[in-house]
């Protein structure tokens, strides 16, 4: 035990020496990553911790549950919170880069549990610490290598803000071996430990879960045979791990999560040439799987690895050589697939050297000898082009701060890459974000989508239809980043289609910020100005009778109050017969009082609500968000599985000692 604790320490230490420079302070980079996205989690959630409120901060609101899983956000939020002047974006970094290095130290944990040999385990360790075939294989990522001379596991989060998925990753391997342990032991410490670690994995990230469900399934199929291998406590202990992430994992959140996530994932479709996909890729399991049933036998850890490299290497393969998506996003299992191929190509090693020695020795030296040009600029680059800059030089930062210094009180609609990075230093509502799989309403993607590209526009009417989308958003500014600013997301088609149609309150270079009025949250309507239809396509002129209302002079305005991120308040008079339209994304949790009493809520074609009140001079109404009556009680359910298993452990140790 000691030794294997030296072996992963050390395989640590040398992870950190090699890559200590990822946490330097300031903005990296490699400006496309959308890291900033999970930094303005964690952000929120130190702010405002309770699961089950209201985050009004992007997409014009949505449950804080269904905002992303909650391992990551919330375990940074907690050193948010204890130091509350570092800034969340390197809180992020920090804990991704310790899940890089640990992710190492699991791969050798694994390949020591399942494999047995030490030696072999440690060259485990070190293959994936410094070794990434992926570029060899696949051109395209080869291409995609960029200024850093690094492995691919570090390259996609340095790069593209894979964070979640690489603590995922660094997880999984531990969660196999807690889910074998619990197989083969009969106590109910190990079917806990099982059940805690599958609920881990899946409440980090989807794409790790999806792919622990599919090894756990290999797993299965791998050692069924085995005498003292029980299929039932594995099944427990997943039905177990279920309870106890339900309290995040409610069917509402599954079934939202499955209906977004194709539409996220590039508009995956499963047509004709996706079923010919997946049934190539399930057939070569099942030949798979028999092959090693009949000619590996008792080699069971091999078959584990030749039957996961196969899994993720044929989604992976599939996508960059015909573009074919087998399940939503293939491409991101690239993780996996180099995880298990090099665990692979060191147990083939291990095992022919058992019988050809002689030719082990030469394959080791033409395999080194082939990675010597990569393991060289691995260790040699240093890091050096990778200089981080203060954030106050950057032309996100200055734009979000000169955004914050207006306090704003409507909306604000960001373009290119600063609606990823604004919220992870300022906590204004926007209408766009970074993470849509939870999303209830997406009418404010569509109609972000349509305000920057204009496609559904004629050539002149660009700034017209896009203030008329914008006022129904309740937004008060807007920002537009030029061809010639130094932002990396330019994503607006025509910049200056606001000039002299807006007001410019701000502009640094090629960056600008717009001010729109009146901001309006709650207005009232007559029930014919309300949208009949989403405002898609030629439709959009629909929304028109509803924004005039907002500017209508014989109606008076309502004064709308947030009282907290998830209560508000509206006061003011309703005439007889009108509706009061309020912007904020329709929830089932909604509930409105007037004066006290309960008022009716409807959900609008904007993905909005409407409340339905009582005319009356002058009056108040209260609104508050509560998480409906499934969530709270899956809640329950999660907390009693929690506290039972915990007294039941405990009862264990006890009648055991």
């Amino acid at each position: 035990m000691r030794t294997d604790a030296f072996w992963a320490l050390l395989l640590l230490l040398l992870n950190v020496v090699l890559n200590w420079r990822l946490l330097l302070p300031g903005v990296p980079p490699y400006r496309g990553s959308i890291s900033s996205g999970y930094a303005y989690m964690a952000k929120w959630v130190a702010h405002q911790p309770d699961p089950w409120g209201w985050n009004p901060l992007q997409y014009c609101g949505l449950p804080t549950h269904f905002m992303y899983l909650p391992v990551l956000p919330y375990w940074n939020a907690i050193w948010v919170r204890l130091f509350p002047a570092v800034d969340a974006n390197e809180v992020h970094r920090a804990t991704s880069f310790a899940a890089l290095c640990l992710g190492v130290v699991s791969a050798y944990l694994f390949a020591r549990y399942f494999g047995g040999a030490r030696r072999v385990a440690v060259c485990a360790g070190l293959a994936v610490t410094f070794c990434s075939p992926l570029y060899r294989l696949i051109d395209t990522i080869r291409n995609d290598q960029g200024m850093m001379q690094v492995p691919w596991r570090i390259q996609v989060l340095i790069k593209y803000g894979e964070g979640p998925h690489t603590v995922g990753l660094a997880l999984l391997p531990l969660a196999l071996i807690a889910v074998h342990r619990c197989a083969v032991r009969r106590t109910f410490g190990s079917l806990w430990l099982a059940a805690v670690a599958l609920a881990a994995v899946v409440l980090t990230n989807w794409v790790a879960g999806l792919a622990l469900a599919l090894l756990v399934v290999l797993l299965l199929a791998v050692y069924f045979p085995a005498p003292d291998f029980s299929v039932g406590r594995v099944l427990a202990a997943g039905a177990l791990g279920y309870l106890l992430a339900a309290f995040w994992l409610t069917p509402s959140f599954v079934l939202r999560m499955l209906g977004n996530w194709p539409q996220d994932a590039f508009g995956y479709q499963l047509q004709g040439q996706e079923r010919m996909a997946i049934l190539l890729w399930v057939g070569g399991l099942l030949i798979l799987w028999l092959l090693c049933r009949w000619r590996f036998g008792e080699l069971r850890y091999f078959s584990l690895l030749l039957l996961a490299t196969y899994c993720f290497g044929f989604l992976v393969s599939c996508f960059y050589a015909y573009g074919l998506n087998a399940l939503p996003e293939s491409r991101r299992y690239a993780l996996e697939y180099e995880l298990f191929l090099l665990l692979l190509a060191v147990e083939s090693l291990r095992l022919l050297g058992q019988r050809y020695p002689w030719l082990t020795r030469a394959v080791v030296l033409v395999v080194l000898l082939q990675a010597t040009p990569q393991f060289t600029r691995f260790l040699t680059h240093r890091y050096q082009l990778w200089v981080p800059a203060p954030r106050e030089e950057t032309s996100e930062f200055r734009v979000a701060s000169a955004l914050a210094e207006r306090q704003p009180t409507g909306r604000l609609f960001l373009s290119g890459g600063s609606r990823f990075r604004f919220n992870s230093w300022f906590l204004h509502p926007q209408v766009g974000g970074v993470f849509e799989t939870g999303l209830r309403n997406r009418i404010p993607v569509d109609i972000s989508y349509q305000v920057r590209t204009d496609l559904e526009s004629r050539r002149g009417e660009e700034a017209a239809d896009a203030v008329l989308q914008l006022r129904a958003l309740g937004v008060e500014y807007i920002v537009v980043h030029g061809p010639k600013s130094q932002e990396f997301y330019r994503d607006m088609k025509y910049p200056d289609k606001f000039e002299g149609v807006l007001e410019k309150v701000w502009s640094e270079g090629d960056d600008r910020i717009y001010r729109l009025q009146p901001v309006r949250y709650a207005h009232l309507v007559s029930p014919s100005e309300l949208p009949g239809q989403p405002p898609r396509g030629n439709k959009l002129r629909a929304i028109a009778p509803y924004v005039a209302a907002m500017d209508d002079p014989a109606r008076p305005a309502l004064n709308f109050t947030w009282q907290g991120p998830s209560a508000a308040t509206i006061s003011g008079p309703v005439p007889p017969g009108q509706l009061i339209a309020v912007a904020i994304s329709f929830e089932d949790g909604w509930e409105a009082w007037q004066d006290g009493a309960a008022i009716p809520i409807q959900r609008t074609q904007l993905g909005f609500f409407m409340v339905v009140p009582r005319a009356a001079a002058q009056t108040t109404i209260s609104l508050r968000y509560r998480a409906p009556l499934e969530t709270r009680l899956a809640a329950g359910v999660s907390a009693l599985c929690w506290i039972s298993c915990l007294l039941f452990w405990l009862r264990s140790r006890r009648t055991h000692a």
